[in-house]
């Protein structure tokens, strides 16, 4: 890989990096390339305003969970399990695959 193909790549993942997912934006258009960084950036403060709104709130009255409780939610686990009620890593990661495009 170029030097400078590193440089514009850094802090990105390894997986994104040698993804299909750069040559791809590569092959775009200039108009398609910046209506994908207006459309990025969108997404990036929708996303940090949400982490801004999770970071603010208030966790005061918090309250740990009982003993009673952890056991209650341990049996409903148990439960799911034995009805059938779980995703296999497989499949989790399948549907991830379909909700984010990017992640092929």
């Amino acid at each position: 890989m170029a030097a400078e193909s590193f440089a514009m790549t850094y802090g990105m993942s390894d997986e994104l990096r040698q993804s299909d997912l750069l040559n791809r934006i590569s092959d775009l258009s200039i108009s398609d390339k910046r209506c994908l960084i207006r459309y990025i950036s969108e997404e990036v403060e929708k996303d940090q305003m949400e982490e801004d709104e999770w970071d603010r709130q208030d966790t005061s009255d918090l309250k740990p969970y009982t003993l009673d409780e952890l056991y209650a939610r341990i049996q409903e686990s148990e439960e799911d399990i034995r009805n059938g009620r779980i995703l296999t890593v497989e499949e989790s990661r399948r549907q991830l695959r379909e909700e984010f495009l990017w992640l092929q």
